[in-house]
């Protein structure tokens, strides 16, 4: 296949490579900008529309003028064109933009993968970037979303496309003692319909989610309203009774707008519940199961009722059935795995880990050793042993890789679970090919909650290495589907996630919209380190946005909570910063750098380096400065997953010009270039704000315009860059655009003071 390329001035884009070259240096660039290049060098003969681009880009039509202004001001700087300039991208007013400087092609033969001559050139990969509280929603969401495989069977779904059923819970008026039977006989019902045919059946902790007690299949708009929130073909409605010493099971079957039944009756409800199945199968062509005897056990019945408290959430209930078992039954794989996965749940991780232990090297089927490896690389995650749980997924895998038969959502779950741990280590593409793997499998299993963990962990990974704009579209599909299946846990941290993201992008507004409806979940939530994290970033939003009040109001009544937390100590300083208090700001920060660091209290240490450059700028403590300073250096010699560079280079600098270094300027200058370079909006504001004051009490005018100039696209949105670009320009004679720049701060300011000292 041919591969084009294309020459112009000293540059050579080599689009099947995803490179750009200047004279013999590769020239970094982030990847939208790099595709809006790219589509619009391979469509130069003609003008590209607004809406054109952003979707041949983004895949989607709901992008900013700001995000594809900003986008496309990185691809002209990388090609030596500017936005007044417009040699090579042009501006078509009203319409979009058209490539227009001279350029040669050139067609070269594909080169194989394996083809020894194949350049071994790549662009550098992007070190990963601090996002404000994201290894903490990362933690957070891990005992969420690994913690939904433990309710998986040791055997599931095989999967096909467009045959979808949904197995409701079960119908029965007996007494307390055969309660179990409404969730533990639909479960029984989905997994035999799982394993004697390729269907795909909604798991039941979704169809669990989706029903209340009294769900009535025969009224037509809860039909409707179940098909078309699942997808399903088949809503299965059982019922279950019995009479004269035999329990009779009725399937009633809708599809389309009809109805039909399969009864069958048996020694116990499972016995006659896989005989009405094996019915229903037979109806749509599949071989019968066996003799048509149903054939289950009694230990098949007690399993059942295990699963059945533990679908409605009654750990104590499902342990106390455990214990009631014989010895020897509680030492059946199936049995024991449950123990393990009861423990997990109710956060006793060594007892879990004791459980699964002797599973994960047992001659048990694979689907049991395989749940036990999982949930001992669950154990690691809790306990951030990360190396260790990579080891156990991985051998989850292998386990899996040798069964002919192994479930989709068994198999998508193990490598989602490997996807965290590579992504917790760095190791970048390996996870996000584990994650595209997670994905299919579950997707094939039918399961879309935990597919949308997936986008979840997608999301926490590439915001973890600076894509913002990724990470908040694979945000949004997690929320679609959260929000459908009303997963309250699962879709506050995946606005938690959103909220964060877009802080980074200076999408001020927007994150103060998901941080709050995350707070409305929060209520609903038990796991402490989530709710924790909610009302640490619904705090940075409403700072974000000036709602100061609203800040206090919320760090007062996190004081009988978190009476001793770091975090929050930090939170109140840069509160304290904004309403112009520098010296008590000082103060609170050096107690929170004070505290022992713990890791669900101590400050972020990226958070800490940036309010001491933005304090001791406004005349506050040094010391402060060097502290932070200090303490990131030593956490990012520590842990490689804290990614600090772009703060310490931010730092350093400010420390340099707190000493009056001449080499402070050119620090600066390295840092916002470091900042534009990875297309963080948030750091670059930050690097631009500090290099500029650094530029005026200097006198070199000059170069404090071009800053000026390049902090302007992003004074519409954030406060911080219209106060400085107010300043600047103020500061540099021009009085008119000085007073657009500062109608600009005081539409943002909230309850700050446009007249203060930034």
């Amino acid at each position: 296949m041919a591969v084009p390329s294309y020459r112009f001035d000293d540059f050579h884009l080599a689009p099947a490579a995803r490179e750009l070259w200047r004279g013999g240096k590769l020239i970094a660039l982030p990847p939208k900008s790099f595709d809006c290049l790219a589509y619009l060098v391979e469509h130069r003969e003609r003008a590209v529309g607004r809406d054109e681009l952003i979707s041949a880009v983004w895949g989607r039509t709901d992008v900013s003028d700001d995000l594809l202004a900003q986008t496309l001001l990185r691809a002209r700087r990388a090609v030596g064109d500017t936005g007044n300039e417009q040699r090579a991208i042009r501006t078509v007013p009203r319409f979009g933009y058209r490539w227009v400087l001279p350029l040669e092609e050139s067609v070269a033969p594909a080169v194989r993968a394996d083809d020894p001559a194949r350049s071994r050139v790549r662009a550098p990969k992007p070190s990963r970037i601090r996002i404000a509280l994201a290894l903490a929603v990362l933690l957070a969401l891990v005992a969420i979303a690994l913690a939904a495989w433990l309710l998986r069977r040791p055997t599931l779904p095989q999967a096909n496309a467009g045959s979808g059923v949904l197995v409701l819970p079960v119908r029965h008026d007996g007494d307390g003692e055969s309660a179990w039977l409404r969730l533990g006989a639909m479960d029984y019902v989905a997994t035999q319909l799982r394993e004697r045919a390729p269907l795909q059946v909604l798991p039941s902790e979704q169809t669990l989610l989706l029903v209340g007690k009294d769900t009535d299949p025969t009224d037509p708009g809860v039909l409707h309203r179940l098909k078309l929130a699942t997808g399903a073909g088949y809503v299965l409605a059982p019922s279950a009774s019995f009479e004269r010493g035999d329990w009779s099971v009725l399937l009633d079957v809708y599809h389309d707008d009809g109805v039909r039944s399969f009864e069958a009756r048996g020694a116990n409800p499972l016995e006659a519940a896989s005989i009405a199945t094996d019915r229903f199968l037979a109806s749509l062509g599949f071989a019968a199961h066996g003799n048509g005897s149903g054939g289950a056990s009694q230990a098949v019945v007690q399993v059942k009722r295990i699963d059945a408290a533990m679908l409605a959430g009654d750990l104590d209930g499902a342990r106390r059935l455990i214990d009631a078992l014989p010895e020897p039954a509680r030492h059946d794989p199936d049995v024991a795995v449950r123990i393990g996965q009861i423990a997990f749940r109710a956060g006793r991780l060594a007892e879990a880990a004791e459980a699964f232990r002797p599973l994960a090297t047992s001659v048990a089927l694979p689907p049991v050793r395989a749940q036990a490896l999982m949930g001992l690389g669950a154990v690691a995650v809790r306990k951030g042993e990360f190396d260790e749980a990579e080891q156990r997924y991985m051998a989850a895998i292998s386990v899996l890789a040798e069964a002919n038969d192994a479930a989709p959502d068994l198999v998508g779950s193990a490598y989602s679970g490997r996807g965290v741990a590579q992504s917790a280590r760095n190791r970048f593409d390996a996870a996000l090919s584990d994650f595209g793997r997670a994905r299919v499998e579950l997707e094939r299993a039918g399961d879309r909650t935990e597919a949308a963990s997936v986008d979840v962990n997608l999301g926490l990974l590439e915001a973890g290495r600076g894509h913002y704009g990724e990470a908040v579209q694979a945000f949004d599909r997690a929320i679609a589907v959260f929000t459908r299946f009303g997963v309250r846990d699962h879709l506050a941290a995946a606005l938690l996630g959103k909220s964060s993201a877009l802080l980074a992008l200076l999408d001020n507004t927007d994150a103060l919209a998901a941080s709050a409806r995350a707070e409305e979940l929060s209520a609903q939530l038990e796991n402490p380190l989530l709710k924790r994290r909610i009302a640490a970033v619904r705090i940075a939003s409403l700072l974000a946005n000036g709602e100061l009040d609203a800040a206090q109001a919320a760090l007062d009544a996190r004081s009988s909570i978190d009476a001793a937390d770091a975090d929050f100590d930090l939170l109140r300083a840069r509160l304290l910063l904004e309403r112009g208090d520098v010296a008590a700001a000082v103060r609170r920060a050096t107690v929170a750098l004070a505290q022992v660091p713990a890791a669900s209290a101590a400050p972020n240490p990226g958070d800490a380096v940036q309010f001491a450059v933005t304090s001791t700028r406004r005349g506050g403590d040094v010391s402060l400065l060097e502290r932070a300073l200090e303490r990131a250096e030593r956490e990012g010699a520590r842990d490689a997953r804290v990614g600090l560079d772009l703060d310490l280079r931010l730092g350093r600098a400010q420390r340099l010009a707190a000493r009056d270094d001449p080499g402070a300027t050119q620090a600066f200058a390295d840092a916002l270039a470091e900042a534009d370079r990875r297309g963080i909006p948030d750091a670059f504001v930050a690097a631009g704000i500090a290099y500029a004051d650094h530029l005026v009490r200097h006198g070199q005018s000059e170069p404090a315009a071009a800053v000026a100039g390049r902090l302007a696209p992003y004074a519409g949105r954030d406060y911080r860059a219209a106060h400085a670009v107010a300043v600047l320009y103020r500061a540099l004679g021009n009085s008119g655009l000085a007073r657009d720049a500062e109608a600009q701060a005081r539409r943002l300011a909230g309850q700050r003071d446009p007249a203060a000292p930034l």
